[in-house]
């Protein structure tokens, strides 16, 4: 019994009886993929995002909204409270732990306006919050708290606004 000659759907010059598990296209081996349930055409292998990652337009805008809300908000009452009220901030010890504390504040408050979805999108949007926040605080903060535990403690607060947006199931 003489088989007729099958051709890649993909590359029509490459001979080839490898089907499709799903659509039942020939594929090459270059084209097929690996799929836990067989041979895949690249068509079929293509899977959607899972929705927690899947961060439209609407939710990004409304990310970004509430990240420059949020950092303009948290920047400006630290410094109100460490310039105006000075009682508040006696040593550095209450700056270090605002600066961290901000980093959560600004994190889970843009994890909430997005509806708790991740991705590098909201991590970038959760760093400028907090670099806008920090850049408010050291502009208005006396020289001698500017030293490298006030960098290492935002550098906290940054660390925690992003990591909430990791891509880690």
């Amino acid at each position: 019994m003489i088989s007729e000659t099958k051709y890649c759907s993909k590359h029509p010059n490459t001979e080839s009886n490898l089907q499709c598990g799903k659509c039942d296209q020939n594929v090459c081996p270059r084209c097929l993929v690996h799929a836990p349930v067989g041979i895949r055409c690249p068509d079929c292998a293509q899977g959607n995002k899972i929705p927690t990652f899947d961060v439209s337009a609407s939710f990004l805008a409304r990310g970004i909204g509430a990240g420059i809300a949020l950092g303009l908000v948290s920047g400006v009452v630290i410094s109100f409270a460490i310039n105006v009220i000075p009682i508040a901030f006696p040593a550095q010890y209450p700056l270090w732990a605002a600066l961290i504390g901000m980093g959560y504040v600004i994190g889970e408050g843009i994890s909430i306006s997005v509806n708790r979805k991740r991705g590098k999108k909201l991590k970038f949007v959760a760093s400028i919050s907090t670099l806008i926040a920090v850049s408010i605080i050291s502009a208005t903060l006396p020289p001698h708290f500017l030293d490298l535990i006030y960098w290492f403690a935002a550098g906290g607060g940054f660390w925690i606004a992003i990591g909430r947006f990791s891509e880690r199931a």
